[in-house]
């Protein structure tokens, strides 16, 4: 739990804190089994996964299972919905799921209704129901959802969607979405939009606003010393500069939904394991200061080892389930943090 004594448009003025350890959560697929089929590769061993996951979380609580559902509109939603029970009702813990809106007809009243059914059909089942990926990233419609017609208003009227079906059912998922990072917040005025948009009543619906972590992978390269100064600059810039705008305040915790660093040329799978630890720590180093609770990695294993495309291997194991060094590094630092 933290405790804060806030000033206008300052997230840092703190009293006594007392900061729980980061929840931890991972992408348990190979990439070949996400969202938009972005890389190829062989099936998941759900075996495999279920005897990395419980290494990763040692003595502590599981991870929590981030996984992927797309909607492709009014059509599909019978589908989608399956895909969402399928979800819901595996064994496990409860998972973290992110409903990915991807309708090139860009209809948001469908969308709206998808989603409230979804949170009050599972709601008590799911642990988070993320609300749109990357609503902010345009031009990239196999990963982002920013590139299909009116993502704005998607992430708005699916939160206030999801927040009324959960208040209506007494469900108990956390509701969100998560956004990329921007060099120059509101630049082309997504922020200002949500807040014309949705205004008091969809700050107030937000549980968590999350954030998708890739520095040095989709932008400028970053010796691993340089890493701390970029990912709280990162976080910062978030807390500080992105949220406000949309009304979002400092109360509102902040979740890490996204992290990860692909090995393959030119990226060693030695350097994958100092970059998972240096940010990792600094994310833990700012949880206080910046109300920051969850860190998930992306992703558990390769979808093609053998392959050069970035895509392809971001695991910390490879595809045939043996560990890189990251995954390790990764086992015991969660343990660690979990101490601390």
């Amino acid at each position: 739990m933290i405790r804060r004594l806030c000033q206008p448009g300052r997230a840092t003025v703190e009293s006594r804190i007392v900061a729980a350890p980061l929840e931890f959560g991972v992408f348990p697929l190979g990439i070949a089994g996400a969202p938009g089929g972005v890389a190829a590769g062989r099936p998941d061993d759900q075996a495999a996964i279920g005897r990395a996951l419980a290494e990763l979380a040692g003595d502590g609580p599981p991870l929590m299972p981030r996984m992927y559902v797309n909607w492709h509109g009014r059509w599909r939603t019978r589908s989608a919905l399956a895909r969402v029970r399928r979800v819901a009702e595996a064994p496990g813990p409860a998972p973290d799921l992110v409903l990915c809106y991807r309708d090139p007809a860009g209809n948001v009243d469908a969308w709206a209704e998808f989603v409230a059914r979804v949170v009050a059909r599972h709601g008590d089942r799911l642990a988070a129901v993320q609300v749109t990926g990357e609503a902010n990233l345009t031009g990239i419609p196999d990963a982002a959802d920013g590139a299909f017609p009116r993502a704005g208003q998607a992430l708005v009227r699916g939160v206030l969607a999801a927040a009324a079906a959960k208040r209506a059912s007494g469900a108990t998922a956390a509701i969100g979405f998560a956004a990329v990072p921007e060099p120059e917040p509101d630049a082309s005025g997504f922020w200002t939009g949500v807040r014309d948009l949705g205004g008091a009543d969809f700050a107030a619906a937000v549980d968590y606003a999350g954030i998708d972590l890739y520095p040095d992978v989709f932008g400028p390269r970053f010796a691993v010393p340089e890493l701390p100064g970029a990912v709280t600059w990162i976080l910062r810039t978030f807390r500080e500069r992105m949220l406000p705008v949309a009304g979002i305040g400092p109360g509102t915790p902040i979740r890490v939904c996204e992290n990860g660093w692909p090995t393959g040329p030119d990226r060693p799978e030695a350097v994958q394991a100092r970059v998972l630890d240096t940010t990792l720590r600094t994310v833990h180093a700012l949880r206080s200061e910046l109300n920051v609770t969850h860190w998930e990695l992306f992703t558990l294993r390769d979808a093609d080892s053998s392959a050069d495309g970035l895509f392809h291997r971001f695991g910390v194991l490879r595809d045939d389930y043996s560990p890189k060094p990251a995954f390790g590094v990764l086992r015991d630092l969660i343990a660690e943090l979990r101490r601390d």
